[in-house]
């Protein structure tokens, strides 16, 4: 029987900036960002997986995302 490679998940905020779409993984603290909204994941995929990577070569503990994440935009006058 093959051993199966651990599996991780976390949590991507995808927003606008100027000309271009940045994705944020908190729990890393790594960005990156794509022409559009798709490609911000895609990229995002892209740089949580060479994260991950380097840590693992380097011995590091790896994060764990504790409980779901949530989402809300908040309106405040100034």
């Amino acid at each position: 029987m093959m051993a199966q490679p651990n599996v991780h998940q976390y949590t991507v905020l995808v927003f606008p900036e100027d000309d271009a779409w940045v994705a944020f993984v908190p729990a890393l603290d790594i960005a990156t960002q794509g022409d559009d909204r798709d490609h911000a994941f895609q990229m995002a995929q892209e740089a949580i997986e060479l994260w991950l990577e380097v840590a693992i070569e380097r011995g590091e503990e790896i994060p764990v995302e504790q409980g779901e994440a949530s989402l809300r935009q908040i309106v405040v006058g100034a």
